[in-house]
């Protein structure tokens, strides 16, 4: 293969693995996959698996097994060292070998949340066995090493506990903060614990304890059974320990039911629709992000993935789920943001760095561990809500990464560095977009009528921005009116994962409905129906009776009592 060819692979690759790791909120279960019997691996396998990992596998993996692939510094997680030998996912205890099972499965499902793809719709069953072969010959002092047999060391659950799932999960909470599981995970398992930030795996890189509200990143499935095998096995290379030996299995199996409970309820519960509905109002709005009127109104889900379509290309944003809310009323119109964020990253960063990081490219994709550090910089988290800036309905829409040249995009844009600077005004900044060639500029001064307000809280931003429907600058600036459909786009940043700039989770487009009012006639109208059907019916019944009466509806079994 010639360097062309190897370079056109692994660009592919990557964008391939961009794709991937875009949110998908079905998890597959584990072990619940179905495995075919093991056959017997021999030279014949291993030289077999060797061409199936050098056609898919080497490029992340590197050609010797060990983790250095071409597009591995791109990548986060970074890709398995199969030298070593430590697997995340395994039945087996804590540092024992896998299973050939266990790499079936992985390989056949890959790992939420990651680059490693699921290979069962691409790879044969034959081919997983042939590659798991070639995989293990990379350690084979350990694999054919009796004392190490990962089938004399297989964890076996036993029966859940008795007990209803409620009293299951309340035990499973006062075992999960009785085993310090907080410290990492946060109190509300949002991954914001105090030790958080300081955490790295066996390489020296740094790694983020899991959001347990988000269970579709889950590594080897979200059900209980899933979480009680990773308690017990725990992740191996990284800092989650087993608990076999400090929890007892019904102990394990009740924070197992505690953690499955966590999964982000109110995502399930929202819209997963294209149209975030304003309702309408009478009365002032909500200013504060935690405001019990933002209950009165339904929220929207939305998905955001790294923005790869410009560089400096972003393939790892910490934000990938945002739920939106809208109410409005006679003047104005206010959106309320909430996302997961383990940092409340407040402080401004210096504007020529970000400047530099943020629009930048020195490559097209950035390396992601320079000196084994997660991030090349932190940067004050930030929200933004994207409008076409002039509307007219049709279905070309500007690009949803800051628009085009020609088709311009009005920003507002909360920045949690204004929410805490002193005598800043408001947090809210509004802004016109042109193109990803160039940051958005602010906009002119009596054009910045936007405010907001940001509350972080235990591992989770809930942002309000607010704005008038019309503007003086009506030929100029985006206009919201009751009953239309408006376009409407969403980015964040999250500061402590380096994120600024064209460096950022983006979503596409949706549209916000603000719903139309129905006039006061229609209540009279609707009240007119109900009582012409509630006449019609009495009509009815009387005549049925009556002709009932006369016998004259026997033939129909139907009779009056004298």
């Amino acid at each position: 293969m010639t360097v062309e060819q190897h370079s056109a692979q692994w660009v592919l690759s990557l964008l391939l693995v961009m794709l991937v790791m875009i949110p998908a909120h079905a998890t597959a279960q584990w072990l619940a996959i179905e495995v075919p019997e093991r056959p017997s691996a021999d030279s014949a396998s291993v030289a077999a698996g060797r061409e199936t990992y050098q056609g898919n596998c080497w490029f992340c993996h590197g050609e010797d097994g060990d983790g250095e692939g071409p597009v591995a510094e791109y990548l986060w997680p970074r890709p398995r060292d199969f030298t070593v030998a430590s697997f995340k996912l395994r039945t087996t205890e804590s540092g024992e070998l896998p299973t050939d099972e266990d790499l079936y499965r992985t390989i056949s499902l890959g790992i939420a949340g990651t680059a490693m793809t699921a290979w069962q719709s691409r790879l044969s069953e034959q081919e997983r066995w042939q590659v798991i072969a070639y995989i293990k010959s990379f350690a084979a002092d350990l694999f054919e090493d009796e004392a190490f047999d990962p089938y004399e060391f297989i964890v076996e659950p036993p029966e859940p506990p008795d007990g209803g799932r409620d009293e299951l999960i309340a035990e499973g909470r006062e075992v999960f903060e009785e085993a310090d599981c907080f410290e990492c995970h946060g109190t509300e398992g949002r991954g914001n614990g105090e030790r958080a930030g300081e955490l790295t795996d066996d390489w020296d890189f740094a790694i983020w304890p899991a959001n347990l509200h988000s269970q579709w990143r889950f590594k080897g499935g979200s059900s209980p059974r899933e979480v009680y095998m990773r308690l017990s096995t725990g992740l191996d290379g990284t800092p989650m320990p087993s608990y076999s030996e400090t929890l007892t299995g019904e102990e394990r199996w009740k924070v197992a039911y505690y953690v499955a409970s966590l999964r982000n309820e109110a995502q399930d519960e929202n819209s997963a629709g294209v149209v975030i509905a304003a309702r309408r109002v009478d009365g002032d709005l909500p200013s504060s992000p935690d405001d019990p009127a933002w209950a009165t109104t339904s929220a929207v889900s939305i998905p955001l993935t790294g923005q790869a379509t410009f560089a400096p290309r972003w393939q790892i944003p910490a934000v990938t789920d945002l739920s939106v809310r809208a109410l409005y009323n006679a003047s104005d119109i206010a959106l309320q943001l909430v996302w997961a964020d383990r940092f409340a990253d407040t402080l401004p960063a210096d504007s020529a760095v970000a400047q530099a990081e943020g629009w930048e490219a020195d490559d097209t994709y950035p390396t992601l561990f320079p000196d084994t550090r997660r991030v090349r910089g932190e940067y004050p988290d930030a929200a933004e809500v994207m409008f076409p800036a002039r509307y007219t309905g049709t279905p070309q829409l500007p690009h949803f990464v800051y628009g085009n040249v020609g088709q311009p995009v009005d920003l507002w844009r909360w920045n949690a560095a204004l929410q805490h600077a002193s005598g800043s005004g408001s947090p809210v900044l509004e802004l016109r977009g042109s193109g990803a060639q160039r940051p958005p500029e602010a906009q002119a001064p009596e054009s910045q009528q936007a405010t907001g307000a940001g509350v972080w809280n235990d591992g989770q931003w809930s942002v309000v921005i607010r704005r008038p429907l019309a503007t003086e600058q009506a030929a100029g600036e985006v206009q919201l009116s009751a009953g239309t459909l408006m376009p409407i786009s969403f980015h964040i940043w999250e500061g402590r994962n380096g994120e600024t700039g064209l460096r950022m989770a983006v979503s596409s487009w949706y549209f916000l409905s603000l719903e139309k009012a129905a006039p006061v006639v229609s209540y009279f109208i609707v009240l007119l129906a109900v009582l012409e059907v509630a006449g019609m019916e009495f009509v009815l019944v009387l005549w049925v009776r009556r002709r009932a009466a006369r016998g004259r509806l026997t033939e129909y079994g139907v009779t009056v009592d004298s």
